[in-house]
């Protein structure tokens, strides 16, 4: 049964520190997204107030009254009242129709402002507010006294129109008030019906007289200075940008489902994140061991050395794998190998990726040769591994260097997972004799061949690539070895931080996986 374990932090940190970082680290990470986004909004902000500039604007308000006929719509004699929502909107909708546009455009002729329905349209705008019966008529052009001039002109015109249109509704009301007078009898005239319909034929007179179209209680007035200030549209569409910015950015996030901390490889994959290796050029230069940084090097040493003090029986084999390629896996085995070599242990290399061999190239080794010639039968293993002599001039324990035997991949074969599933690599394995085998593979969810490998070996450790790395692909993997009962020592950050450490994850559910310890226990070699 597995050791139920604290669910920690990487590096010592407390979890609600972490939490409560979320959001700022969030930030940080999609620190472009909302950079670009508010240098967007500004930009348009920037080009909207160099489009206006030397504009003026005039508001005029017009104020409808809406206590016409309640008792004749009633009777059918005119059209019935909308809810005041509606009622807003046909307010809005009639005063901004083409025929006042047209209307205006017809007057400011008359008082020497040649403008067509079209431009009046352009620059006239019609607002009001919900639940309101005040409409606003604001007109925006390069000249103050035309601005005052066009609101005003617009806001008569409008009320005029609209007088009218009520006029002839309550004569057509009166007409039909009439109609229906004349055609009662003479006792019908004489009775409560008459005079109901001369009560309201009486109404109706008066509203013709009165008017019943909206009135203007504010004049355009002209303006004595422009339009908006730039600096402040400027600014605004800044702020903008910023809280769209954060909002895309919480959004990005949400939807992103790749690991950016080692404690987020750590629940990902169950196991412990043994060490975090920070992203460096010569690295991905594939530089020899001992011209790596300091705090590169430091990383893989610290691999080796949880590797080798994990607890149970002695780790004398361990297999490489990662989810997906690009992870960095064959970089991870290969300078973990060159660590426990400079540390003074005999160590073997085996590159078990027949169908992307790297090792030779990227390292100048001979390319074949390797492990498909050895389990082809052609040449014996003795005659295949190829030694690294130096390794940057490191002392081994014992005060001499100690070489790195390396077996490449060697020629691709025709049927990799036929070769890798026969006895000869049984009998490779027990052949290589060191303190440390590595033994780098195949992504195990992509193809079978390093699935025979899994229970021959003492451990498998998982390379992880931070920031690139997807949690359904992590999962995948976890719940493949799960499945094969693989021994899971635990994971390597790749990319990550460049602290190194344990990191703890949440406790084993299954197969034979093993947690780091707080504390290293007493040395035991590999």
């Amino acid at each position: 049964m597995a050791t139920e374990l604290p669910q920690a932090v990487a590096y010592g940190t407390d979890p609600t520190q972490r939490t409560s970082k979320t959001l700022l680290s969030v930030l940080r990470r999609r620190w472009l997204i909302i950079v670009l986004t508010a240098l967007l909004a500004g930009g348009a902000a920037a080009t909207f107030a160099f489009l206006t500039r030397d504009r003026y604007e005039s508001t005029a308000k017009l104020l409808f009254n809406q206590t016409i006929g309640p008792e004749f719509t009633a009777l059918g004699l005119l059209p019935t009242s909308p809810d005041a929502d509606n009622l807003t909107q046909n307010n809005v909708a009639t005063v901004d129709s083409r025929r006042v546009s047209e209307a205006t455009s017809a007057e400011l002729r008359t008082q020497g402002l040649d403008l067509s329905a079209s431009e009046v349209e352009e620059d006239v705008a019609v607002s009001a507010a919900k639940d309101t019966d005040v409409v606003d008529v604001v007109a925006t052009t390069e000249d103050p006294e035309d601005a005052a001039l066009l609101a005003n002109t617009y806001a008569d015109t409008a009320a005029d129109l609209i007088e009218r249109d009520n006029e002839e509704i309550a004569r057509q009301a009166l007409a039909v008030v009439r109609g229906q007078l004349e055609d009662l009898s003479a006792s019908e005239q004489r009775g409560p019906v008459g005079r109901n319909r001369r009560e309201d034929a009486a109404r109706l007179e008066a509203l013709i007289g009165v008017g019943t179209g909206p009135r203007i209680i504010q004049e355009g007035f002209v303006p004595d200075e422009e339009a908006g200030s730039p600096i402040q549209t400027i600014v605004l569409g800044v702020l903008f940008g910023l809280l769209l910015g954060v909002g895309l950015a919480l959004l990005r996030e949400q939807s992103d489902r790749k690991l950016h901390h080692a404690e987020e490889v750590a629940d990902a994959f169950s196991a412990p994140v043994l060490t975090t290796v920070p992203r460096n050029r010569k690295l991905k230069k594939h530089m020899p061991f001992a011209e790596l940084p300091a705090n590169v090097s430091e990383a893989f040493r610290m691999l080796q050395m949880n590797l080798r003090f994990t607890p149970g029986a002695p780790v004398r084999s361990v297999l490489v794998t990662s989810s997906r390629n690009g992870e960095g896996k064959t970089t991870v085995a290969w300078n973990l190998a060159c660590a426990a070599a400079s540390a003074g242990l005999s160590v073997t290399f085996v590159e078990a990726d027949l169908r992307r061999p790297v090792i030779a190239e990227r390292y100048g080794l001979d390319p074949h040769p390797g492990l498909s010639e050895v389990l082809e039968g052609h040449v014996d293993v003795s005659e295949a591994l190829q030694r690294v002599p130096t390794l940057a001039g490191e002392s081994g324990s014992n005060g001499h260097l100690r070489p790195l035997n390396v077996l490449v991949a060697g020629e691709p074969p025709a049927d990799p997972w036929a070769l890798m599933q026969s006895p000869r690599m049984v009998s490779l394995l027990a052949q290589v004799s060191a303190d440390l085998v590595v033994i780098d593979t195949p992504p195990v969810p992509q193809v079978a061949d390093a699935i025979s490998l899994l229970g021959r070996v003492d451990g498998v450790l998982v390379c992880a690539s931070v920031n690139s790395t997807r949690g359904p692909e992590a999962g995948q993997l976890r719940d493949r070895l799960d499945a094969l009962d693989a021994n899971v020592l635990g994971v390597v950050a790749n990319g990550g931080s460049t602290t190194t450490g344990y990191a703890y994850g949440p406790a084993p559910t299954g197969g034979r996986r093993q947690a780091a310890p707080e504390q290293p226990p007493v040395a035991r070699r590999l």
